[in-house]
């Protein structure tokens, strides 16, 4: 029963647009269904040779109480396990399962900024070391997928090429340093081309993750230009104190610094995950992550059948016909 919870607790209201049936035509036997059950009715009607002579109220004054007027009879319960049987059958659906033959192909390629603003405080002990500890969780929860890692400030640099040992990928971020680069001031738009070859090499939807503090025009219509004719997505990580959450200082992201951030995830098909203080934001980029590979490779999912769910609830319907009495005559 755990997974019946589990599976109807995962209807929301986002996927209520992709419920459907996946066996249909057995709706269409809901049509001589209906028809059996109204003769069966009919036929158990004794009083039908009269009511064109008298009255309903006179009827009910000269007979008993009859079955019908109960609520539970086994012509109803019947009707009942026919339709939720029928159901059954046409197989109702609403979300995918993972296609035993899928293999993940999919890239990310993180780029980090290690410009001189990195180096703020807003966040202890600093956005720089923050942003590492929050990549380091994100490959913990990804294992060991293809990975890629991208450091840029005033240039770009391939740190790591694609590969699927995180621990390397460790050992890289444990050295990245805000004094790492020739010039310390921040070039987004210098982490394009190296950040568009790794993507190139990716045989399916693939995403960049880019965690900093700003961004400019420049860089969003640099890859808003790339990501409009790819399937690949843009998520940017805001590393810095969230201004919504109450606690940011003077030295915490300003809003035009967010509006910017938004805009270059936007213009990358992707979204703009703020920084948490918990794992909250590391769910957000895992999950956007995860959601633009299984669009894509959309028909490589088949759907998931939820109709054998509907079973459980036969199982009480079923037992009442071991009643003593609880016949149904044809």
């Amino acid at each position: 029963m755990d997974s019946v919870i589990d599976l109807f607790q995962g209807l929301n209201l986002s996927q209520l647009h992709q419920f459907h049936f996946m066996r249909p035509w057995w709706l269409l036997s809901l049509v001589p269904l209906f028809l059996f059950y109204r003769s069966m009715v009919e036929k158990d009607d004794v009083l039908q040779q009269w009511r064109g002579h008298m009255s309903t109220k006179v009827i009910e004054h000269l007979t008993l109480k009859n079955q019908q007027s109960r609520t539970f009879t086994p012509k109803r319960l019947f009707a009942v396990f026919a339709l939720i049987s029928t159901l059954v059958m046409a197989g109702p659906s609403w979300t995918k399962k993972a296609s035993p033959f899928f293999v993940d192909e999919s890239v990310l390629v993180i780029a980090l900024d290690v410009s001189e603003s990195m180096k703020t405080a807003d966040i202890q002990p600093s956005r720089l070391l923050r942003a590492k500890q929050k990549i380091i969780e994100l490959l913990d929860v990804r294992g060991d997928a293809k990975t890629a890692l991208v450091v840029y400030a005033g240039s770009a640099h391939i740190a790591m090429p694609i590969t699927q040992d995180r621990e390397m990928i460790r050992h890289f971020l444990d050295v990245l340093d805000t004094n790492l680069l020739p010039v310390p001031q921040s070039l987004p738009q210098s982490a394009i081309k190296p950040t568009t070859a790794l993507l190139s090499q990716a045989k399916t939807a693939s995403t960049l993750l880019i965690l900093t503090d700003n961004t400019n025009v420049p860089t969003i219509d640099g890859f808003k230009a790339f990501f409009t004719k790819q399937p690949h997505q843009l998520v940017v990580w805001a590393i810095g104190e969230n201004p919504d959450s109450g606690l940011s200082s003077s030295t915490g992201l300003a809003d035009s610094q967010l509006s910017l951030l938004s805009q270059l995830a936007s213009g990358g098909n992707g979204k703009m995950v703020p920084f948490t203080h918990n794992s909250d934001d590391v769910s957000k980029v895992n999950n956007a992550i995860k959601n633009n590979m299984f669009a894509v490779n959309d028909k490589a999912q088949p759907w998931h059948d939820a109709g054998y769910l509907l079973l459980f609830l036969l199982i009480p319907l079923q037992v009442l016909w071991f009643r003593k009495g609880w016949t149904l005559q044809w």
